[in-house]
């Protein structure tokens, strides 16, 4: 009996040692692997840069710019996201066109009068698809019940230009002029993806465009200027933003344009040439504008609404 007692004490205490080898062993292995873990294999993963897309080139046939939208965010003064804007590039059944549209909401659009401006022009696409050509032009400004409007329209085979001007649809001017041999008048839109499929020349730091737009109280230039790097660094330096391969824009646009006392505008644009954060100069009433690239979306064949409805009206002598 005693035997058989001591015998059963001898089998518990090495039970009870294994016990405590086997548990000792997993917390070693437990904290062996916490401390060196096993790579992870997985698949790389494309690091997302706003403003920069995988199709991106640098010229070609200015059509597969159809279907790409792009969302902006605009603040002003200690008002952050007080208004939107979008502009594209679509195709309706054989008609190419873009639109830029702009609107203050919230608080500062009741402020504003909920302004909107809207911009739109139909293309032609000429130079064996490397270049936009506007054929008609309409800019709206509306604020409150206020509509301002102006209408172009342009014929290259008469080298003819064609405009009237209406404030809440009654018609306040209506001219034409011609054109000159050898100029195309681009509008802002036309020249914003003619610029980007490098029509005004290489897209380099330090380079200087001028582009001829539509005649308007006495304007007649867009002027581009991609700053150089030494300049570029020292903007950076001055905002506090970090170094980038970012290309820095300033624009001069006619003033009525946009409706700024000064015409100026700067954009930090990406290297694919979008503009991924903005400002535009002296607006009237509001001061500095700053946008910001919200997203890029591309649709095929995508269509907001419809391509503007512009017909000619006589002109009147």
């Amino acid at each position: 009996m005693f035997q058989l007692v001591r015998e059963y004490i001898l089998f518990r205490r090495m039970v009870s040692l294994k016990k405590v080898v086997f548990i000792g062993t997993g917390f070693f292995f437990l904290y062996f692997i916490i401390l060196f873990p096993p790579e992870a294999k997985s698949d790389p993963q494309p690091s997302f840069v706003l403003g920069e897309y995988a199709s991106f080139q640098a010229n070609g046939d200015i059509r597969r710019f159809v279907g790409e939208v792009l969302y902006f965010d605009i603040s002003f003064l200690w008002f952050k996201n007080a208004a939107t804007a979008k502009i594209g590039f679509y195709e309706k059944d054989g008609t190419y066109y873009s639109s830029l549209e702009a609107k203050t909401k919230g608080f500062v659009g009741f402020f504003t009068g909920f302004r909107k401006h809207i911009y739109r022009t139909n293309f032609d696409i000429i130079e064996g698809g490397k270049r936009v050509r506007a054929n008609k032009f309409m800019r709206k400004v509306i604020e409150g019940g206020n509509v301002e409007k102006s209408e172009h329209f342009f014929d290259y085979n008469l080298r003819e230009h064609r405009w009237l001007n209406y404030e809440n649809e009654e018609m306040t001017e209506s001219s034409k002029e011609e054109i000159p041999i050898g100029i195309n008048f681009d509008d802002v839109l036309t020249a914003f993806y003619n610029f980007r499929n490098g029509v005004y020349g290489p897209i380099r730091k330090g380079n200087r465009y001028t582009v001829q737009t539509i005649p308007e109280k006495g304007n007649d230039k867009i002027s581009i200027y991609i700053r150089e790097i030494e300049q570029e660094n020292q903007i950076r330096i001055e905002q506090g933003r970090k170094p980038g391969d970012e290309l820095l824009i300033d624009l001069l646009v006619p003033k009525n344009i946009f409706k700024t006392q000064s015409g100026r505008l700067r954009f930090w644009s990406s290297k694919h040439l979008i503009p991924i954060e903005s400002t535009i100069k002296d607006y009237i009433l509001l001061g500095d504008l700053h946008a910001v690239l919200n997203r890029r979306e591309t649709r095929q064949q995508a269509v907001p609404v419809k391509p503007p409805s512009i017909s000619f009206a006589p002109v009147q002598h």
